[in-house]
């Protein structure tokens, strides 16, 4: 069976930039070309696109109307704006809507083919992340199904997210219709007014609640003993308000229901947790398949990173967020050629440039999210070259202005790749490696971080495995 090629659709109103587009992409991907905005809409209304490349600057429509139409209507599509000027406030407006790269003309074929990788990767990942979210939504659903009294969440605007069965009974609707209405269409007045006081106490930051209310449920009334509480995010923000409503008469069933709660919200915890984890594990088996021994050093280097930040203090829970994050410092070089990744004796010039690249093309592919994880993630890929006298790269940051979770990664990144064999060299001897930790202390490297390497040394050699 074929595969089917990668989709995308370039626009722009000046016929060479369309010409170069299509030499450097046209070979591995499908492309389709639009002079102006209602063109491209034309396009998109008759195919489906994985990728746009829009240019902002055209006569007619800006390009940034259409970059919020694909946005919005076509959500599963990756964004990439092209602009004759570099301005932050358009970039940040760009990134803001939803674009998944930026590039400024005149760029050259292998910019342009690395922006369009790290977009479509990006894409598939948020596209995994989608779908994952929808089956954990789908098993808490299941769950709570199965419970024999009401349970759901409100968001912050107090519209009902989740409810199960019997929630949906008790509202005297079918499943489902509830989701999206909030209280004022299935309470009366004074029943909403207390319920929307305990909503607002909840939202505020208030403690769990807990009320009688007398519903009509058919043709009698039955009296429920509802609890409410914050809902949380992966990062602790009260998003919402979780509700349960238990039969005060059946107050067995309702210890047994409290129990399974615990159970339901562990798993979702769990479940969120999994999710993020799978996420580091995706992009380090990109980095792996591209180059076999970073795959391997990320996770002894990771190991060591954690030790160390615990050494300097930092506290357990940011330690193992770094453990989770360090494996990630290199995903940038999913774009350096296989040629200057394997070169066997020293890069030139323009080769080291480009695998200095590697630093900003890993923190523009992890940068943006509102994940805690992947925010320092960011940090570290960009600043993990970074050198304490200044003299490091991609931005010559010096001493503290560097990201403590960078300065040290880079100490447990070099550490264990002079503990490596490398294309262009064979693994140092311990006493080596130890001694151009030692010379780098208070240059290179971080001097608190470089000397609690130096006094755990063993505990450190132990963690490589």
């Amino acid at each position: 069976m074929a595969i089917e090629r990668t989709h995308i659709l370039a626009t722009d109103d000046r016929p060479e930039v369309l010409r170069l587009i299509e030499r450097t992409l046209d070979g591995k991907y499908d492309c389709v070309f639009a002079g102006d905005v209602e063109q491209a809409r034309e396009r998109l209304a008759r195919d489906s696109f994985q990728l746009a490349l829009c240019d902002i600057q055209m006569p007619g429509e800006s390009g940034l109307t259409l970059v919020e139409e694909i946005a919005r209507e076509h959500p599963e599509t990756a964004i990439v704006l092209v602009t004759g000027v570099d301005d932050p406030e358009v970039a940040e407006r760009a990134f803001a809507l939803g674009a998944h790269g930026y590039l400024v003309k005149p760029f050259w074929p292998g910019q342009l083919l690395i922006t369009v990788m790290t977009a479509l990767r990006r894409r598939e990942l948020e596209l995994a992340q989608k779908a994952h979210n929808r089956t954990l939504e789908a098993r808490i659903q299941t769950l709570m199904d199965q419970a024999p009294v009401p349970i759901y969440i409100k968001d912050r605007e107090r519209r009902y997210v989740i409810a199960n069965r019997v929630a949906h009974e008790v509202a005297g609707l079918e499943p489902g219709k509830l989701i999206g209405l909030t209280d004022d269409a299935i309470m009366p007045p004074e029943s909403e007014r207390a319920a929307r006081e305990s909503d607002f106490r909840i939202l505020s930051g208030g403690p769990p609640f807990e009320s009688e209310e007398t519903l009509r449920v058919g043709s009698e009334e039955r009296t429920f003993l509802t609890v409410k509480f914050p809902y949380v995010d992966d990062g602790g923000e009260v998003v919402g308000i979780t509700g349960i409503s238990t039969d005060i008469t059946a107050k067995q069933q309702a210890a047994q229901l409290q129990q399974e709660l615990a159970l339901a919200q562990e798993r979702a915890i769990e479940e969120l947790r999994s999710s993020r984890q799978e996420t580091v594990e995706r992009l380090a088996r990109a980095i792996e398949m591209h180059d076999a021994e970073t795959g391997a050093h990320v996770n002894r280097m990771a190991r060591i990173a954690a030790f160390l930040a615990e050494l300097v203090g930092l506290d357990r829970e940011r330690a193992l967020l770094l453990r989770a994050a360090a494996p990630m410092h290199d995903v940038g070089k999913i774009a350096t050629p296989d040629e200057i990744l394997r070169k066997p004796g020293p890069l030139d010039d323009f080769e080291r440039e480009e695998m200095q690249r590697h630093t900003t093309i890993g923190h523009d592919i992890l940068a943006g999210s509102d994940s805690e994880l992947l925010r320092m993630a960011a940090r570290i890929a960009l600043t993990h070259h970074e050198r304490w006298d200044g003299s490091g790269y991609p931005r010559g940051l010096c001493g503290e202005e560097i990201p403590i979770e960078g300065r040290i990664v880079a100490v447990a990144d070099v550490f264990d790749a002079l503990l490596s064999d490398r294309p262009y060299r064979p693994a140092m001897s311990v006493e080596e490696a130890v001694e151009l930790i030692r010379e780098g202390k208070g240059a290179h490297f971080d001097p608190e971080v470089a000397q609690a390497l130096l006094d755990h040394l063993e505990e450190a050699l132990s963690l490589r495995g």
